[in-house]
């Protein structure tokens, strides 16, 4: 079962990766755009294009799913029937029925969709009717009554739907079996499953419920296991760089294999026990009988086969750990070239976006400030993120229907400590005027329902103060940065983004501001190799500030300026050897990671 569970998920693999990507391609990037991000996702997906997108890739990957599923259910039904099946003829069976698969794929995705959808309505309903009166970041960082409301009414819809859609689970656990083994179609095949699990829906859920509990359980406990294995083994060689080097890369090919390993099992698990309840609820297919061979030449074929597969099973393993280990080496800088960005100005000591976060910022050894920056309805150009005051004043005024004589009446940093009620508003000139030759400047584009002439405004304020060669800018929305760049195309700009789909090393911009979850080492070398900076936020963590530095990221944006600032230093004071076992403490968990959720609203 290990072989045909592996190989069916590697030519599940390589079905679905292409085939995603060239279904999106078709569908979302048919404008010939690159990529998509943030809000062009939601937008897209809300669009007749992009709905037709979603049913069309969660079919085929329900499709695919599914026949991976039915390879390993045709082995296991046909061991039990027969004492054995060749592999070749579970591949055969499920090709044949193939075209059965694709339309139970079909039916039981839209009928999941048919359920959902009144949920989803429900759950658009509360969210617009409790929690838009003011800026999303108002409720996020003050969570009022309203926020625990709408959350009970969220929750309380999410509970209901997962609760509807896994009695329905249980009714549909048979059906592929049935389409399988006793050739129905797609519909006789879900009917059926409802009969042979009406009135066992119980037993079927507490079978189901042990699967879960089981793959989990075994998912920590190797995972556990293997991190108290490199916690002894590896430190003792602490003097040589060549052994450390090897027992990590050792190590982290025993986590890979053991999760191979854990995987397999899961998916063993789940089609034995489909197959047993299958077989006791009353399932009547077959499966055709293997050919028979003589006991000797198969014991003398597995005997073959178990001598190669220790033989090149060891070899694949000694130049497995060496590759790890050579690419693990050299994936640890010697000289580390990362900058710190303060997030707002040390936002953590000082109010965000104030003058007093900005000197802050300073005082921490920060190399770049980033500010948010948006038009108000006089034309001021402020330092400010909401569209509103509620979080961070107190009062319900819009940013975009005030002018600034009104706002900057307003105390902005008592929430924070009452030592800075003094700190108000500023514009982007005053920013600049304190930056200037001391900090560079990292200004984000924001848009509040005004600021058709913003890119314009910062320019010329800018260009006012001769810091062309102090400031980049960057915006969530991608129109407006590429209309900055192209009102001056020899400024650095960045398009700042939480989520993507695409490839967007291939955006027209200098450098790309992702989200911590974006920034994989393989994006990190990409951006690189299409001659982009990757800047990374918003990361407050030390261990996943040593994680980003080492992948080669080229600015970390942080509230805690001071800490990454120290992390750097650190680094620097260490030897390779000390560094690499850095590393695999962090990966291990021997050294705790504290990283807090981050969405679009830490931008």
């Amino acid at each position: 079962m290990l072989a045909a569970d592996l190989l069916a998920k590697a030519l599940g693999f390589l079905v679905v990766a292409p085939a995603t990507a060239l279904l999106l391609r078709f569908f979302a990037l048919g404008s010939g755009a690159s990529a998509i991000t943030d809000e062009e996702i939601l937008f897209f997906f809300l669009s007749p294009a992009g709905a037709a997108a979603l049913l069309v890739i969660g079919v085929f990957t329900f499709w695919v799913l599914f026949a991976e599923h039915a390879v390993m259910l045709a082995i296991g039904y046909g061991t039990a029937q027969h004492g054995s099946i060749a592999l070749r003829s579970a591949f055969r069976l499920v090709a044949a029925r193939s075209v059965a698969i694709l339309r139970l794929s079909v039916r039981l995705l839209l009928t999941v969709i048919v359920i959902a959808m009144p949920f989803l309505a429900a759950a658009a309903v509360v969210y617009l009717s409790l929690l838009t009166r003011y800026d999303i970041n108002y409720y996020l960082a003050v969570r009022p009554p309203v926020f625990w409301v709408a959350g009970a009414f969220l929750g309380s819809i999410i509970v209901a739907l997962v609760a509807i859609l896994a009695v329905k689970f249980f009714h549909w656990i048979l059906a592929l079996p049935i389409l399988l083994f006793e050739r129905k179609g797609a519909k006789a095949a879900i009917s059926g499953s409802r009969s042979l699990s009406k009135g066992r829906g119980v037993e079927v859920a507490i079978w189901l419920t042990t699967w879960v509990v089981v793959v989990v359980g075994m998912s920590a406990l190797v995972t556990s296991s293997i991190g108290v294995i490199g916690r002894f083994v590896i430190p003792s060689a602490s003097q040589s760089l060549v052994w450390v080097a090897l027992l990590v890369g050792a190590v982290l090919l025993l986590s890979g294999a053991a999760n191979v390993v854990v995987t397999f099992l899961g998916a063993a698990f789940l089609s034995l026990l489909v197959v047993r309840l299958y077989a006791t609820l009353g399932g009547s297919g077959e499966v055709a009988a293997p050919a028979r061979i003589t006991k000797s030449l198969e014991s003398r074929a597995r005997k073959r086969s178990l001598r190669r597969v220790i033989i090149w099973g060891s070899t694949g393993v000694i130049m497995a750990t060496v590759m790890i280990a050579i690419a693990t080496v050299r994936s640890i800088p010697v000289a580390d070239t990362t900058l710190v960005t303060a997030h707002r100005g040390s936002s953590r000591e000082a109010p965000e976006n104030t003058l007093a976060a900005v000197e802050r910022a300073i005082s921490d050894g920060a190399n770049w400030v980033e500010i948010d920056v948006q038009e108000i309805a006089d034309g001021t150009v402020i330092v400010f993120h909401d569209g509103d005051l509620r979080r961070l004043g107190g009062v319900s005024l819009k940013t975009s229907e005030s002018d600034y004589d009104d706002l900057v009446q307003i105390d902005v940093g008592s929430w924070l400590a009452p030592r800075y009620a003094d700190q108000r508003i500023p514009t982007l000139e005053q920013v600049l005027e304190l930056c200037r030759n001391r900090i560079r400047v990292n200004i984000e584009l924001k848009y509040y329902g005004t600021g058709g002439n913003l890119e314009q405004s910062v320019i010329d304020i800018v260009e006012r103060y001769g810091m062309e060669s102090q400031v980049v800018l960057m915006s969530l929305k991608r129109s407006g940065i590429l209309k900055a760049k192209s009102m001056r195309p020899d400024w650095r700009m960045g398009l700042l983004t939480a989520v993507a789909l695409g490839n967007l090393t291939k955006i027209d911009v200098d450098f790309l501001a992702v989200s911590a979850s974006l920034a994989t080492r393989s994006l990190i070398y990409l951006a690189h190799r299409s001659g982009k900076e990757v800047h990374v936020w918003t990361v407050n963590d030390p261990v996943q500030m040593w994680a980003l530095i080492s992948r080669g990221a080229d600015n970390l944006i942080t509230d805690v300026p001071a800490q990454a600032r120290t992390v750097l230093n650190e680094r620097a004071d260490m030897s390779v050897v000390e560094r690499l076992l850095v590393e695999f403490g962090a990966w291990s968990g021997l050294i705790p990671s504290s990283v807090e959720p981050i969405d679009e609203s830490d931008a």
